[in-house]
């Protein structure tokens, strides 16, 4: 009988199915027990570190992601490495974390910007338990797919021209946006390439200084500098 949390069940039906698997050792699922909210370590002991949605999302265990996040964080007064956990993340480097502080938050490496409604929203309140709200972390896939500079999303026309990602791997703009322009014209699938998502990863959190952000009515909007 499955152990998995009925929220994760429902999204893994709306992603497809798990694919590129690799198994969690014991020593991944008991560091996870001490960090985060069980349905997640159930997730990972029962299908283990995966991708879905073709290879668009992929899980993850915290500590591979640590030593990224720590390059975006800084010496933030709100946000520590050591207490954010990255679970997911997509072919694009849009990072999905839980926070016992925060619960569910993203990073957006590719656009600089940190996503947290817990420090944006005012008078912020959690509205069910932590195991509730860990167990509804998977984005809609609409909203994993990266979009070029009019809107159209380009996950697919990435793996037609570029090849399909192997485990490791990420779609990354060149020049990184943060050099030519959020919104500029190198936001098209011409400036793509398909690279080693650690390395690229670690090059964007260095590249400028990330900034808190809120969603408003015209995309996002920055609220502080992090770090």
């Amino acid at each position: 009988m499955s152990l998995l949390h009925k929220d994760i069940i429902y999204s893994i039906k709306e992603l497809g199915p798990a694919r590129q698997i690799r198994a969690a050792t014991s020593n991944e699922l008991q560091r996870a027990r001490k960090i985060l909210p069980s349905p997640l370590v159930d997730m990972f002991e029962e299908i283990g570190f995966c991708s879905f949605a073709d290879g668009l999302f992929y899980t993850c265990h915290p500590d591979e992601m640590r030593s990224i996040i720590s390059l975006v964080f800084g010496i933030d007064p709100n946000f520590s490495y050591n207490d954010c956990h990255v679970i997911g993340y997509s072919a694009f480097g849009d990072f999905y974390i839980w926070s016992d502080k925060y619960y569910n938050f993203n990073i957006d490496l590719a656009e600089g910007f940190v996503f947290c409604r817990a420090l944006t929203v005012r008078d912020w309140k959690p509205i069910a338990t932590p195991e509730h709200m860990a167990a509804g972390f998977f984005p809609d896939i609409e909203m994993i797919d990266f979009v070029d500079q009019y809107g159209v999303p380009l996950y697919r026309r990435c793996q037609e021209k570029y090849g399909r990602l192997e485990p490791g791997e990420c779609y990354g703009f060149f020049p990184a946006l943060a050099i030519s322009g959020i919104f500029g014209p190198h936001r098209t699938i011409e400036y793509i390439r398909r690279v080693k998502a650690m390395e690229h990863f670690a090059i964007l959190a260095q590249l400028d200084a990330f900034q808190l952000a809120r969603i408003g009515v015209d995309g996002a909007e920055p609220v502080r500098p992090i770090g």
